[in-house]
């Protein structure tokens, strides 16, 4: 598997529509976030425009296994919009500290084999897409349940701000330094060695 980027492309944007439906699958069917849920059958929201870098995970033939999205902080993003009433985060907008969000490997049709390979690809990705672009820390919003699983990875994850209670569990805003060390961590969790953005298919 490789990694894809997307970026400058508004929602309509046809390359991201499978993005879309798989985030549907992930946060409406198998999570239950029904406030994702839209009539088109696609998730999506104000923040899928131009300003936004999509990171997809890509098999050989082509298929989508996951995505992630990053946003500045100098811009809209959601801290700063639909979570603006989240109490904290603790942190400082600036060019080279980014929001991560939309999270979504794999799919629970897949085999464990492809799923854990997305996972560990898309992380991988975040990591080197962020570091290409002299981004020194990614924030997100993130589910508890997930921390222990991401810092095993080799994410810092610090809490910037307290548990939040929602309808399907509880959430943390975190802040994830972002430097060689983290990417070498990574990869050492993963068995992962090679550069995922530089990995050659035969099918994009």
């Amino acid at each position: 598997m490789r990694i894809v980027v997307i970026e400058g492309a508004g929602p309509n944007d046809a390359r991201l529509r499978r993005v879309f439906e798989h985030r549907r699958h992930i946060f409406v069917d198998r999570l239950g976030w029904n406030a994702l849920d839209r009539p088109d059958g696609l998730e999506r929201d104000a923040l899928d425009g131009p300003e936004a870098v999509y990171i997809l995970v890509v098999d050989a033939n082509g298929d989508l296994r996951g995505s992630a999205r990053l946003l500045p902080t100098t811009g809209p993003h959601l801290f700063s919009t639909a979570l603006a009433a989240f109490p904290g985060p603790d942190y400082a907008a600036a060019a080279d500290v980014w929001e991560w969000s939309r999270h979504a490997p794999g799919h629970p049709n897949w085999s464990p084999d492809i799923n854990q390979i997305a996972r560990f690809t898309l992380h991988l990705g975040v990591c080197e897409v962020a570091l290409r672009r002299g981004v020194r820390a990614l924030v997100a919003l993130t589910e508890t349940r997930l921390l222990r699983h991401a810092r095993r990875l080799g994410w810092a994850c610090d809490p910037i701000g307290p548990v939040m209670p929602f309808t399907e569990g509880e959430a943390v805003a975190v802040r994830n330094p972002v430097d060689s060390a983290v990417l070498a961590r990574l990869r050492r969790a993963t068995g992962m060695t090679h550069d995922v953005l530089n990995v050659q298919a035969s099918a994009a």
